[in-house]
């Protein structure tokens, strides 16, 4: 079975279970439980929660990349002094990876990452310059990443290595916080190997007045039940974006938007689509360089991002219908991509990969967001996603320059009679006839 129909499959055998993680992630129990007037009494947890796995293909909401796959964990929201956590793990056969922090199930809730780029192995070892480049340790290699229960410093030269920051110590709990998350982030895996890269997923360790203990043999298994279980019945929080009739990209803030879970080493831009205002979705925009498989550098030079994909989800469901790696994508003859997304009935006959263009089927509701998700840009880029996101009241052209994303809605027509006329003068075809014939 393919993803799409996996995740169908999924869907129907379980429509209540939800994601984890993504652009935004489901509130988790806490927050369903507050949201019915029943708040969540798990209990205070003393040691936490080990890492539960899931995909799209598992739990499909929350406007998760379908190139990734993810593990949640719970730990205190403090710990007694003088008692420690450390996350060990080892190097996976995959693109990137990252363990992330998080307060409560709320809106900005997000705390701190920390990327394989940033994660130097056991025994030591130099780390890239470029955040952009795959790591030196090779597949396989071990590392350990340790706990802080402080706020990260607001200058990063003056981070601890190998230190993931989750906020400082809290006694409160609240409907929406009864824990911190740690979220492991695994972004497209080599071919051939599993959803993690054929590598096992980390594993937690408290270090305490009674000893160390590993989480899976965690005393908290009835509190960690009781999240999970009723985590398996939230639904995942929208932005509040209304389609338009002109459609555009602009940047997600994190502080604006107060999104929940977002990737902390990830920028995005977003556009709000709908077949109410028409049936193909036309985007042109100059690939990024991004790493290979090892070798690690590239013929061309260094890569400009760690990874890219445009994925587009359903409005009102969060569920993603699909998406495009990096690596995945075709690049026409004046060096442009072309993606181009509809519904099946609608395809351009010209939207083939043979013709070099990046078709994607549209989902399963009427409106969609599309999204460009970019992570780990190289410093002094001029197409980092961060340049918008810092000024989202700036016109993408001045922030992004060339590396800006353009975006219309086109006619099957339209498409077919200028696909060979190079992605300029197709996308401004598709632009000048949207523009004299679109839809009230």
């Amino acid at each position: 079975m393919t993803k799409i129909q996996t995740r169908r499959a999924s869907a129907l055998l379980s429509p209540l279970r939800s994601a984890a993680v993504g652009l935004m992630l489901a509130a988790t129990s806490v927050a369903a439980h507050a949201q019915s007037g029943s708040p969540l009494s798990p209990g205070r947890l003393t040691v936490g929660c080990p890492f539960v796995t899931n995909t799209s293909e598992e739990r499909n909401t929350g406007f998760l990349d379908d190139n990734a796959s993810y593990g949640i964990a719970q730990i205190p929201l403090s710990v007694p002094d003088g008692a420690s956590i450390r996350i060990e793990g080892l190097y996976s056969q995959v693109r990137y990876f990252s363990l992330q922090s998080y307060d409560g199930a709320r809106g900005g809730n997000y705390i701190d990452a920390i990327a394989d780029a940033r994660i130097a192995a056991n025994g030591g070892g130099a780390l890239n310059a470029n955040p952009a480049l795959l790591p030196t340790a090779s597949y396989g290699t071990g590392y350990t990443v340790q706990l802080r229960f402080t706020d990260p410093p607001a200058d990063p030269a003056q981070r601890a290595p190998n230190t993931l920051y989750v906020g400082a110590p809290d006694p409160r709990v609240s409907p929406t916080r009864v824990a911190k998350q740690i979220i492991y982030r695994i972004y497209l895996p080599n071919p051939g190997t599993s959803d993690f890269g054929n590598t096992a997923i980390p594993r937690l360790f408290y270090t305490g007045p009674t000893g160390e203990i590993a989480f899976e043999n965690t005393p908290d298994r009835r509190r960690c039940d009781r999240i999970e279980r009723a985590s398996q019945s939230t639904r995942a929080v929208n932005p509040a974006v209304i389609p338009g009739r002109n459609i555009i990209f602009e940047p997600i803030t994190r502080t604006q938007d107060q999104v929940l879970y977002p990737n902390g080493d990830s920028n995005y831009l977003r556009a709000a689509s709908s077949l109410n205002h028409g049936d193909v979705v036309v985007i042109r925009t100059l690939p990024f360089r991004a790493p290979p498989l090892p070798p690690l550098l590239r013929a061309d030079g260094e890569p400009d991002v760690h990874y890219l994909s445009l994925c587009h989800y359903g409005l009102g469901t969060s569920a993603v219908a699909s998406c495009f790696a990096d690596r995945d994508t075709v690049v026409q003859p004046d060096g442009y991509e072309v993606h181009v997304i509809s519904t099946l009935a609608a395809r351009p006959t010209a939207a083939t990969r043979a013709r070099l263009v990046n078709w994607q089927m549209w989902g399963e509701t009427r409106s969609e967001l599309i999204v460009l998700r970019q992570l780990l840009a190289r410093p002094g880029f001029g197409g980092d996603y961060l340049r918008a996101v810092n000024n989202p009241e700036l016109p993408l052209a001045l922030t992004l320059g060339g590396f800006a994303p353009e975006i219309t809605y086109c006619r099957s027509a339209v498409f077919d009679a200028n696909a060979n006329a190079g992605s300029s003068a197709l996308i401004n075809a598709c632009r000048a006839e949207f523009a004299a014939n679109r839809r009230p």
